[in-house]
Formats: C-alpha cells, structure tokens, sequence
C-alpha cells in the first residue's frame, strides 16, 4: 500500500526582515515509500500571502524542498498526527523521523533553532529571566518580544537585550514595537475609526471630540469579552449621567453573528463594527496595537488616548474614568 505522509507547517510569528538566501530542508522519514510534504500557504502581519512551495514529493523515503522566508519563523513541523516545534530561517536543514514515533526525530541546522532546543530542553527559568542571563542571543530577543503585551513590558524587555541582540531581527521588531506603543500609548491622536451600526449607519469616533468614550473592543466569538459585559454595564450605568460615552466595538468578521450576539447580551450603550475583522497587522491590531480583546481605550475630551486597558487591566476602568471626569 502507498503510503501518503503530509509535513504541515504552520507559521506561528507574522513579522518581517530582509533574507538574502532561502532555506533547504532534506528530511528522510522511515516507514515511507513515497507521498508528498507540503507546505501551508500563510499569510505575513500585514496580510500579504507568504509563498513557499506547496508541496515536493517523496521518493524512497526522501524529500527535499526549499523556499525563502522574509525572517526566522517559528514553525510547527507535523508529521501525521505528531507535532514539533522548530525555528526556521534561510539555512539548511536535515531531517529525520519515523512515522510511527516523533521521539527520536532530528532536526539539525540554523542557529536559532539550536538556541530554542537548547531553552526547551534545558532551561528551567522564566523567559525573561533567560533573556537576562543571555542578551545577546536573538532567541532572547524573540523571548522579549513574545511577552511584550504592554508598552512597559516591551520596554522592559528591550532594556535587557544588549547592543548584539538589539541589532538582530527580532531585537529591532521589539523596537518598533515600542514605537508602535508609542503611537498609540496615553496622549497619543485616536488613530481613524470608523463603525457602522446594527442598522447599517455609518459613524466615526473621531466625531465625538469634546466627550470623554470608552471603546470596549469585542467579538461574539470572544467568551471573556461576553463574560466582562455585566462589569461594563455596572460602569456604564454608573458614568452615563457623567457624559461620558460607552462604545462596544465589535471586530467580528460575520456581521451576521456579531448582530445576533447584539441582540442576545442586549448592551445598552452604543454599538458598532469594525472592517476588516481582527486580522494581525492590519485594522485595529495594527491601528490600536491590539493582540487580544477584551480590551478598552478610554479617549479623552481632547479626542486624545486617556488610557489603554488589556484584560489583566480591565478593572482600573473605574479608577481610570473617576479621574476624568472629576
């Protein structure tokens, strides 16, 4: 019987750099006569297809393919049913696995890929406890940038990273990540938005310049955003008297779905939809420098960002709007 072996990746970090070579990963897979090893077609940050080679064959066992990366990604390699986690950058790579057993499977090559075998197999430390103890290393700089949720945690993160980590891709997309934060931190412009309503009306928060709003970001798919709506409320009925202006937008992609949630959690306060939905790099994750919802802009009578509350933030709304319109 012939047997048919697919090798999925998935990329995992959208981000960018300049690779001048591609990568070249030849893999032999025991209990495999012939078949394919494709490649998924995934899209970068700014949600552009990154094009790598659909798929090779297999001959006797072997496969060899090759495509180019615009920086290291890190990668999930599955074979069957099996999974492992890999760091793929424009090198070459080797290959060896079982198709019964990922146990024993050997990926060699790149030296990222050897920094992050090494940090799972072998540190015991927090991640950045890591990044401290070794500055220099671009997987440190990756390190920092997975943990860089909050413009103080990407600061801090940078400022553990020395001049050689700094300078690698990932250090330098830290740093424009805490630009980005910048822009988009406490007395910052409110970036564009643009909503429509569940009756299909078109409106603008740049409109309410002279009003203190709260922009609750939300989806009908996101639980914790629905769990947080009976807080949202007890604020909303407590600062509405105030003037200030409570806003749920809504980044579904189904406006469908995104109406029907409307009508089931019966939110009292304003109600509007985002285009373009939630996807990475554009709208208002690259807009708003938003990861994951719930999350809350508080915008001040100036039409400038007062405040920017993640989930673990979200209870210093209160605090944050008793400030503002005292």
């Amino acid at each position: 019987m012939r047997s048919i072996i697919k090798i999925i990746i998935f990329l995992l970090l959208p981000l960018y750099s300049l690779a001048e070579e591609g990568f070249v990963i030849k893999g032999k897979v025991t209990g495999v006569i012939s078949g394919y090893v494709a490649i998924l077609e995934h899209v970068d940050a700014e949600g552009k297809p990154v094009m790598l080679p659909p798929r090779v064959r297999i001959v006797n066992g072997e496969f060899t393919f090759s495509g180019k990366l615009e920086h290291p990604e890190l990668v999930q390699l599955k074979v069957s049913t099996k999974t492992v986690l890999v760091f793929l950058e424009n090198t070459s790579y080797t290959v060896e696995s079982s198709l019964d057993s990922l146990k024993g499977t050997s990926f060699k090559g790149g030296p990222l890929n050897d920094q992050f075998y090494t940090y799972q197999q072998h540190s015991n430390k927090p991640p950045m406890e890591y990044v401290k103890d070794n500055p220099s290393l671009e997987l440190s700089a990756w390190l920092a940038l997975r943990n860089a949720s909050t413009a103080e945690k990407a600061q801090a993160g940078y400022d553990l990273l020395d001049p050689a980590g700094k300078s690698t891709w990932h250090g330098k997309a830290l740093l424009a990540k805490i630009e980005s934060f910048k822009r988009t931190g406490a007395g910052a412009a409110l970036p564009e938005l643009k909503l429509i309503d569940p009756n299909g009306h078109a409106f603008s928060i740049g409109d309410m310049t002279g009003k203190i709003v709260v922009l609750d970001f939300w989806a009908s798919w996101c639980a914790p955003c629905r769990a947080y709506i009976p807080q949202m409320r007890n604020h909303y009925n407590k600062f509405k008297e105030k003037g200030v202006v409570f806003v749920a937008v809504s980044v579904d992609d189904d406006k469908a779905k995104w109406q029907t949630a409307v009508n089931e959690t019966k939110m009292e306060w304003l109600q509007g939809l985002t285009e373009g939905g939630f996807k990475a790099g554009a709208g208002v994750q690259k807009n708003f420098n938003i990861t994951s919802i719930p999350y809350v802009v508080i915008v001040g009578k100036d039409g400038k960002i007062a405040a920017s509350l993640d989930f673990y933030k979200k209870d210093q709304l209160e605090k944050e709007l008793d400030k503002l319109v005292q």
